[in-house]
């Protein structure tokens, strides 16, 4: 269900960028990826969004939720490149009760805050700190892919932050979607939204279909201390496009 008219009719200009150019928005021509929604202290992540603003995603009275997705961006304008997300579901303003977001009415509200986003390359890293403030740090991303499974390692510096491993599991049609992704920079918070295209995605509650490790480095004992309990959802998504956008509003914090 790959859509190859996706990026027809946008308008790409190149903007000048230190002794360079870049195209925006950021067009993703060739995409992999996979990702799991954890269950996790409600507080600790409340604790990590910079803003009172920012309300995290409830699945109880006590459980927030942390999002852990892994991408191979096989061709994009900034070159190929690997990437790990590691966010938060919330919302600004306003609560979503809990258990809502997950009997499948899915809201428009629902934005990601990104805590955390390392990368394979160094201009993946400067023009998302520079042009949007993301939180992004140069670390070695590596996938591994055989009959059944997808295993992602992330490390940096040569301690291990943890290894995300997705069962290849059955896949159906998914219609386009998108996110509202927020950064925080000099007491504003940033949003911009990434497009998806149409696609063929499988997903899974199954605790068996996903396993998610954590290493010594000092990012795993953070996602340590958010108390990680069950997996919620899993997704894995062999190929796709998707377009992220400049800032395009920011908020006080």
């Amino acid at each position: 269900m790959q859509a190859s008219d996706f990026f027809s009719g946008i308008e790409h200009p190149e903007v000048p960028w230190g002794e360079r150019t870049i195209r925006v928005p950021i067009f993703y021509r060739a995409a992999t990826s996979m990702g799991v929604l954890v269950a996790a202290s409600l507080r600790r992540v409340q604790a990590l969004l910079p803003s009172s603003r920012m309300h995290p995603v409830r699945l109880t009275p006590w459980h927030g939720v942390l999002s852990v997705s892994t991408m191979e961006f096989k061709d994009s304008d900034l070159g190929p490149y690997n990437e790990v997300s590691i966010g938060i579901p919330f919302t600004l303003d306003s609560t979503v009760l809990p258990f809502a977001v997950f009997l499948g009415r899915r809201s428009e509200d629902l934005h990601l805050y990104i805590h955390r986003l390392p990368v394979t390359t160094e201009v993946a890293r400067a023009a998302g700190v520079e042009f949007a403030g993301y939180p992004k740090f140069l670390a070695r991303i590596e996938f591994e892919h055989n009959t059944e499974w997808v295993t992602c390692r992330l490390v940096e510096s040569d301690r291990p932050i943890l290894t995300l491993s997705g069962r290849k599991v059955d896949l159906r049609d998914s219609p386009r979607s998108r996110w509202q992704v927020f950064t925080a920079r000099n007491g504003r918070l940033l949003r911009s939204e990434l497009i998806l295209s149409e696609r063929r995605m499988g997903a899974s509650r199954r605790a068996s279909d996903i396993r998610l490790e954590l290493g010594d480095h000092p990012i795993a004992e953070e996602l340590r201390g958010l108390k990680l309990g069950r997996m919620l959802m899993y997704e894995y998504v062999p190929a796709y496009q998707c377009i992220l956008t400049p800032v395009i509003e920011s908020f006080t914090v």
